[in-house]
């Protein structure tokens, strides 16, 4: 499992990483990584060069870059681990609520606070990661992890699978209906369907649109009013159950 902290004040973030080292000695059973930054930007390079992390660390209040747009970008360029905000006030909820924040850690940092709430973000990873589902194409057979799935259409009868990162996986020609296809997706709590032809990843979702759905800064397929407004409140819902 591998943490990011980042925190502009040297004192600050000396402290969180002593915290946070502490927890990976005695997590040792989840193979913990820590990495510290002083300057979001270069967690957002080490993020690209890693292929994100898995839980984030972020001070709200930094010059230049604050936490809340740390999160964005991370969010932007599709990066879906679980952020945990340092805050002293929480007036910045709402903020954080539009980067799909974890939980709030108050400075000075607790041990027992610290402990509890990475416990509970990495409990939440484990739920979510491992599941797969086998899609048989027209070459082979394609194992897919549902992390991987950022949304799915449906084409002449043939189901397309768009990964993150751009890849698309086309199924063989499917004789059953689109929602009985991917029942076992949809059974999964982050997974909605939009109309008869799409199903979304909400995980993966940054903006709802009015007519049209935002991916990361990349993909923007377009739904139509109605079909957003549903999935607006869908995506809501599901943002308010994460964060309880």
């Amino acid at each position: 499992m591998r943490i990011a902290l980042c925190d502009d004040e040297e004192s600050c973030l000396l402290q969180l990483r002593a915290v946070a080292e502490e927890y990976k000695r005695e997590r040792a059973e989840k193979a913990v990584t820590v990495a510290a930054f002083s300057h979001p930007e270069d967690l957002l390079e080490a993020a690209e060069k890693q292929g994100g992390f898995d839980i984030y660390v972020l001070d709200v209040i930094m010059p230049g870059m604050t936490g809340i747009a740390l999160g964005l970008r991370l969010r932007e360029a599709g990066y879906d681990g679980k952020i945990i905000y340092l805050t002293s006030s929480p007036e910045y909820s709402l903020d954080a609520f539009r980067v799909k924040a974890f939980d709030y850690l108050v400075k000075p940092i607790e041990r027992t606070a610290f402990f509890s709430t990475v416990d509970e973000a990495a409990a939440s990873l484990t739920e979510k990661k491992g599941k797969t589902l086998l899609v048989k194409t027209k070459e082979r057979s394609v194992k897919l992890g549902y992390d991987s799935i950022m949304f799915v259409s449906f084409n002449k009868r043939a189901i397309c699978y768009h990964l993150v990162g751009g890849r698309q996986v086309e199924s063989v020609t499917v004789r059953t209906a689109f929602s009985k296809a991917l029942e076992d997706l949809l059974a999964d709590r982050r997974f909605a369907a939009c109309g008869q032809s799409m199903v979304v990843n909400l995980d993966h979702v940054t903006e709802v649109q009015r007519d049209a759905i935002v991916f990361g800064d990349t993909y923007r397929p377009f739904l139509g009013e109605k079909l957003c407004r549903k999935l607006r409140d869908t995506w809501a819902e599901y943002l308010f159950e994460q964060e309880g």
